[in-house]
């Protein structure tokens, strides 16, 4: 029997090899937990940042709902005051002390149950008549803020103040008001409802108890005075946050991500102690409130804290953001809100296409039909956009097609629409205009708009418009025949040598600017 054996350096080599292959593989081990540890721990902050970026967006949403409801209740009570025709103090006084106004508010805010009362309030601060009994105690709001702000200031616009006590009830209440003029704009009084913070507040609550200890949820004027929060605590309420967080992650909203992450000091804490926070604040649309969602590192990161010893298994589990349910309904919320938008608007330009222009025109014409006004249907055309997009390429054309949009756009009022329906075709919709001239203004402005060049890589892109004009009634009793009117006109103007506005009329050609000034 013969006996081979292996000499002691190459056992001494494999030795060194086993060796050092069992600690690259626990090396390999051990940064693959490491960097899959870190891989979950960003993946978990991101998942969690988009939950509490959308939850801010539907709360925003949420009040947008909420205010808009009060204002129109507010708006429903100043209609009644002009049916009325009241012009002077004491017509207003009597008008609104009577119990017939009584019960007109007392049906607005029962209609509403988001409203805590409904007041009329006379010029001294007096209230004159309010929703929840007949006749008004004797309370005086001379010193508050909307009454003070609005005697001075002769402002159209809803003031919404900060939160008080109602006088009534006690309870934490914020109002929405409007100042009441008399027949030369004299101060009269003032017309308010209130909104108890009990409508936000409860929501919150709920909200921060399925997610957990250390959630903070709050309501702010626009100056940052606190309306409600969540965990309440009263002695904040109607106090300024002086604290930069809500300027940051707004400006941070603005451009693309709304959430922050801070471990700086906040107003509302008993400490000094350092906490890293997700912060979240969203201006609420067309109106002067923040709402905003607090969130410290202990509770975004508690499913990673708890799963730090297992975290393969924690990677594919802790996905799971704060509360399930919500989070397929706040995702399908967002997709829901972008295809709405994609559906109705050019991917291009971003200008409302057809279908949102034909809904819109839809909608003008049955009110010029109910006020008896006119309006205008402009049909606009670029000459030589294939010109363009043959000798230098669709995407300088794009280009092109954006920026005559944008300037478009700046010669129209806020109330006007301008639509792409083509590839170089555009339609404006002017609502409640009064004279033809003063539309056929308009259509030279917009044809202005195209005589400076377009600078694209470069090159100095000239284009021009032809411009068709059609006026509802004369010219058209429905959409379609509106359309297709100023369509025809369109066509008048290109064959006269283009970058030319032509009216329909009965002889399409003669009807032009010139023959209107």
């Amino acid at each position: 029997m013969t006996l081979n054996f292996e000499p002691a350096s190459v056992i001494r080599r494999n030795s060194f090899f086993i060796a050092g292959g069992a600690v690259v593989l626990a090396i390999i081990f051990a940064i693959n937990a490491v960097v899959s540890g870190y891989l979950l721990r960003r993946n978990t902050i991101d998942d969690r940042a988009e939950q509490i970026s959308t939850l801010s967006l539907i709360l925003a949403e949420h009040t947008s709902q909420i205010i808009f409801s009060a204002n129109t209740v507010l708006q429903s009570i100043e209609d009644v005051i002009a049916v009325e025709k009241i012009q002077t103090e004491k017509g207003y006084r009597e008008f609104a002390s009577s119990k017939k106004s009584y019960e007109l508010l007392k049906e607005k805010t029962k209609s509403n149950p988001i409203l805590d009362v409904t007041t009329f309030v006379a010029s001294d601060g007096k209230v004159l008549n309010f929703s929840r009994s007949y006749p008004a105690p004797e309370i005086n709001l001379a010193d508050r803020d909307y009454f003070q702000y609005l005697k001075t200031h002769n402002d159209p616009d809803t003031f919404y103040s900060v939160p008080v006590r109602n006088k009534g009830n006690g309870k934490w209440v914020f109002y929405l008001a409007q100042r009441v003029n008399g027949k030369n704009d004299e101060f009269l009084g003032v017309i308010l409802t209130g909104v108890s913070v009990e409508v936000f507040s409860s929501l919150y609550e709920r909200i921060g108890v399925n997610v957990g200890d250390g959630i903070a949820i709050t309501l702010y004027r626009t100056d940052k005075t606190l309306l409600t929060r969540w965990p309440l605590v009263e002695g904040l309420i109607g106090k300024v946050n002086t604290n930069t967080f809500i300027e940051q992650s707004i400006a941070a909203e603005a451009s693309g991500n709304g959430v922050i992450f801070s471990s700086d000091t906040g107003f509302t804490r008993k400490n000094s102690e350092p906490v890293m926070r997700m912060i979240s604040y969203r201006k609420v649309n067309q109106y002067p409130f923040i709402v905003g969602v607090v969130v410290p590192e202990s509770l975004y990161l508690v499913h990673w804290y708890k799963n730090a010893t297992g975290v393969l298994i924690a990677s594919i589990l802790s996905v799971l953001i704060i509360f399930i349910g919500t989070y397929f309904l706040l995702i399908s919320y967002r997709k829901n809100a972008e295809n709405q938008y994609r559906a109705h608007h050019d991917p291009l330009t971003k200008l409302p296409n057809r279908t949102l222009f034909a809904d819109r025109l839809s909608i003008a014409l049955a009110t010029s039909i109910r006020k008896q006004t006119k309006l205008a249907i402009l049909f606009v055309d670029l000459d030589n956009l294939k010109t363009i997009n043959d000798v230098n390429g669709h995407t300088a054309g794009d280009a092109v097609l954006v920026e005559v949009a944008r300037r478009m756009k700046e010669c129209l009022r806020e109330s006007d629409t301008i639509a792409r329906i083509g590839g170089d075709e555009f339609i404006i919709l002017l609502p409640e205009v009064d004279t033809e001239v003063n539309v056929m203004k308009v259509a030279e402005k917009v044809r202005a708009a195209f005589l400076d060049p377009v600078d694209v890589d470069g090159f100095s892109l000239k284009t021009s418009a032809s411009i068709g004009v059609a006026v509802f009634p004369d010219h058209g009793q429905n959409a379609s025949d509106l359309m297709n009117n100023a369509d025809v006109a369109m066509y008048s103007a290109k064959s006269k040598g283009r970058n030319t506005i032509v009216m329909y009329g009965d002889h399409i050609a003669k009807t032009t600017i010139k023959d209107l000034l």
